[in-house]
């Protein structure tokens, strides 16, 4: 419309112009080298307009000559790019069909898009499967100069470094990754995860920051993330014999139900004033029972009189009304000290339809010695066989088990997936002669369904 209503605008002020010389020729004399021209101002007009055109139009017939190399250079380049990629497309049909030699053949035939988007693609593909780590990391490296295989640059170049153990250079990689809400959530874990290896802290805080900022992650889960790597910096300074309250009490802040956090600072406050950790583990199991923290208590009496370490957990599972860890927490201080009566008791207290495996071995070491009945031993190992697993620390993305909590799975590496769970099930044969230690948690259990997360 904007057009039309130019071209019309252009037209009706040129149709006015020759209406208004031609009502007024009026007449022009020129004289030049004796010369005495004379004529109109139309025709002056018209002959100036004629060697405009003329102008216009022989530009445009010398711009279209000497134009005409380089559109049959572009037109020679458009069609090798075309045929390249239609290569570079067969060859990734082929790679994905197994047909390596044929990829291999087809990708050389391609050479003319070298160091394209999708050149790239295909020459670390097939470099990878030939193991030419040089070339490969060349590739990569290139990839990081185009927008479309930026990130993947990143993820496998920085994948390659940490299998490789080579950290430093992993987590200069990752760093290279785009801030934004586009930026898969991936790479801002990864990131946090390079620098949790390499104790970088201020690069912790920071990634953590990102992963607030850019990631759909939850104000819940962001605190108990930080929770957990506030822990894993006073573990860190306390290796170094560097006591790190302040550390502590920030994870204990976010988190202050966390087990791990509790018994942690409970052993340093233990370090300075055995009463003073004590009341502090009374106060914490009060709100957050949990087997982690009764095991620091059997620790701390492990050299004292047994009758005296029995009354303290007696006065301990009184404190709160979480009767399954109360009573499996009070047996196994009984069975550990040989008093039977108060370990059955406590046992029984337990609904049957509530029972995991080492209750039920519990019960055979009972009655294996307090009767030295080997049938009903026999009996209860058994039932062991079939039972649900206890909680215990595992991964929910590997089914890693672990005796103790870990910032990053020892097996997947994945940050903060070691958790406190509940497997569903296990095909783990119980032997008769088992006891409570032999089937502990050692490593990878393949066999275990899909865990519970609690």
């Amino acid at each position: 419309m904007f057009k039309i209503l130019s071209l019309f605008i252009i037209l009706s002020i040129t149709g006015y112009i020759t209406i208004w010389i031609k009502k007024h020729p009026g007449e022009i004399a020129i004289e030049w080298q004796g010369w005495l021209i004379e004529t109109s101002v139309p025709v002056i007009v018209s002959i100036t307009l004629l060697l405009f055109l003329t102008l216009v139009i022989t530009y445009w017939l010398f711009k279209k000559i000497f134009s005409i190399p380089k559109s049959i250079q572009k037109n020679y380049k458009k069609k090798r790019t075309i045929k390249a990629n239609k290569t570079i497309i067969k060859a990734l049909s082929a790679k994905n069909m197994g047909e390596m030699e044929l990829a291999e053949k087809l990708s050389k035939e391609a050479k003319y898009l070298n160091n394209s988007p999708l050149k790239l693609l295909l020459d670390t593909e097939l470099n990878k499967y030939n193991n030419n780590e040089n070339i490969y990391v060349a590739d990569l490296t290139k990839m990081l100069k185009h927008p479309e295989t930026m990130l993947l640059g990143i993820k496998s170049l920085s994948n390659f470094y940490f299998d490789k153990g080579d950290f430093k250079k992993a987590t200069n990689i990752i760093g290279k990754a785009p801030r934004s809400k586009n930026t898969p959530s991936w790479f801002f874990m990864t990131a946090l995860k390079f620098n949790i290896l390499e104790k970088n802290w201020d690069n912790i805080i920071e990634n953590i920051k990102y992963i607030e900022k850019y990631t759909k992650i939850t104000t819940a889960e962001i605190k108990i993330l930080k929770s957990r790597i506030y822990l894993f910096k006073a573990l860190e300074f306390n290796k170094e014999k560097n006591i790190d309250l302040k550390s502590i009490d920030t994870s204990l802040k976010f988190d202050p139900s966390f087990a791990p956090a509790i018994v942690f600072k409970a052993k340093l406050l233990y370090k300075k004033d055995d009463k003073l950790a004590f009341n502090y583990i009374k106060k914490s199991w009060k709100k957050f029972s949990h087997p982690d923290i009764a095991n620091f208590i059997t620790e701390i009496y492990n050299d004292k009189p047994k009758i005296e370490l029995l009354n303290i957990t007696k006065n301990l599972t009184k404190l709160n009304n979480n009767s399954f860890i109360n009573n499996i927490t009070l047996a196994k201080v009984a069975i550990s000290i040989g008093s039977w009566t108060v370990a059955r008791q406590a046992l029984k207290i337990i609904p049957e339809k509530e029972w995991t495996k080492n209750i039920y071995l519990m019960m055979s070491d009972l009655e294996k010695k307090e009767h030295g009945n080997i049938s009903k031993s026999n009996y209860w190992i058994t039932k062991a066989e079939n039972a649900n697993l206890d909680y215990s620390w595992g991964c929910t993305s590997c089914t890693y088990i672990s005796k103790s909590w870990h910032l990053i799975c020892p097996e997947c590496n994945n940050v903060d997936t070691i958790r406190w769970q509940q497997f569903s099930s296990s095909q783990r044969p119980i032997n008769k002669n088992s006891s409570l230690e032999i089937i502990k948690s050692k490593g990878i259990i393949g066999e275990l369904n899909t865990g519970i997360d609690r």
